[in-house]
């Protein structure tokens, strides 16, 4: 919507709000002006259809445009058409007024309609009595007759009674219409409110998820960059101060040299996790995060010196989902990150055994050995990520020390590649 158009649509509600209040005021006033020979004196009536307005009709006129006027008050102020159209019910004019302010009392108190009702169904059995029962109320019979007498015969005494039953059934039928469609609006502004919130929840879920995916993998990824570069740093500072080899088939230069790949590697893995932060979708880093990655990861683990004991079978990875090839990848790397933290240079135990109808079974192992510092101080994030990406996909994770050994042991269903996130997230 243009803002020509937004600020044009104040400006139309007002001029058919001031339609409307016109249409009522006019029709009105002359509906009550033709119900004038109600009122004894208020007019001459013949038996030839013809009528005069006496002194008393004209006055009574003018007070009946004054009662209709304030009708254009009825939506502000709906007290005040509401006393008017009883002035004109108790003269005996009608109770056409009365009803519209009754109707704009009820939208604009609600909870005052059951009081409202027994006022204005008072003063309406009022009227209708003595319509009934003396001179007032010739109008109706004289416009169908003619006669000034008809108003005293039992069918039009009754019709005064039906015609005042069916304008209070028509005035609460139309209150109650009312406030079925503003309870309706409500409603729907409450459940448009409640949705956008939803959406704005949703957002901030996905944004937090987000989040949490890239600071698994930033950590999963440099923690094992870092602490193998922390390894060999240290192999160096030993070699440099002693001038021993640190390793027994290795020496300063192929030390320097993994240092070096380590570091590249880690440089691209930020670059890579900087690119998802940027783009907001997971566009990949260098590490590859797949299960036919792991043995090129125990290689690089080998390599820096640890002596590394494997027992790996995978079986069908290219039809495992991304979620959860990604998942024993992580799992596998973060484990392989806290024995080289935490117990450099001792023997790993690997097993890993992935297939369709076992899931994915891993377990990493390592001797505990007093902790003497590191390059790379933990945080226990790598093992609260690996908790976390086992409870994402249905399965369990056993961590902690048992018979001299840091055992992490994790057990996941198997997921095929074209099973919906949906359903890996329940």
């Amino acid at each position: 919507m243009t803002p020509q158009n937004h600020a044009a649509e104040p400006r139309r509600s007002r001029v058919l709000s001031a339609c409307a209040a016109a249409a009522i005021v006019i029709s009105g006033f002359l509906f009550d002006v033709a119900a004038l020979p109600n009122v004894p004196g208020a007019s001459i009536l013949d038996g030839v259809g013809e009528i005069r307005i006496t002194n008393l009709g004209t006055t009574l006129m003018l007070m009946v445009l004054a009662a209709w006027v304030t009708a254009i008050w009825r939506q502000r102020l709906p007290v005040v058409p509401l006393v008017a159209g009883g002035l004109l019910a108790l003269v005996g004019v009608s109770y056409v007024l009365l009803l519209v302010g009754a109707f704009s009392m009820a939208q604009r108190y609600p909870h005052r309609v059951r009081q409202l009702g027994v006022l204005v169904g008072g003063l309406i059995m009022v009227f209708v009595l003595r319509e009934a029962a003396t001179a007032w109320g010739g109008a109706l019979a004289w416009y169908f007759t003619s006669r000034t007498d008809a108003q005293f015969e039992g069918a039009w005494i009754l019709a005064s009674f039906v015609w005042a039953v069916l304008s209070l059934g028509m005035t609460a039928g139309f209150i109650l219409l009312s406030r079925t469609r503003a309870k309706a609006m409500q409603n729907a502004h409450r459940a448009e409110k409640e949705h956008h919130r939803a959406d704005v929840l949703t957002e901030q879920m996905v944004r937090q998820a987000e989040r949490e995916r890239i600071a698994r993998d930033m950590h999963d990824a440099l923690a094992h960059r870092l602490s193998v570069v922390s390894l060999h740093a240290g192999a160096l500072e030993a070699a440099a101060s002693s001038g021993a080899d640190p390793y027994r088939a290795g020496d300063a230069g192929q030390i320097a040299r993994i240092v070096r790949e380590q570091t590249h590697a880690a440089l691209q893995d930020m670059r890579g996790l900087i690119g998802d932060l940027r783009s907001g979708t997971q566009t990949g880093s260098a590490a590859p995060a797949s299960m036919r990655a792991i043995a090129a990861l125990l290689l690089q683990v080998r390599a820096s010196g640890s002596d590394v004991r494997p027992y790996v079978v995978i079986d069908a990875a290219e039809s495992a989902s991304t979620l959860f090839d990604g998942a024993v990848f992580r799992i596998v790397q973060e484990a392989l990150t806290n024995a080289i933290k935490h117990a450099p240079l001792a023997p790993i135990d690997v097993f890993v055994q992935v297939g369709p109808s076992s899931g994915a079974r891993i377990r990493i192992s390592n001797p505990v050995r007093e902790h003497r510092g590191s390059a790379v101080p933990g945080g226990a994030n790598g093992l609260i990520g690996i908790r976390e990406r086992a409870a994402a996909l249905g399965g369990a994770a056993w961590i902690g020390a048992h018979d001299g050994a840091f055992i992490v042991d994790v057990s996941l269903p198997w997921h095929e590649r074209d099973e919906p996130l949906a359903k890996l997230e329940a």
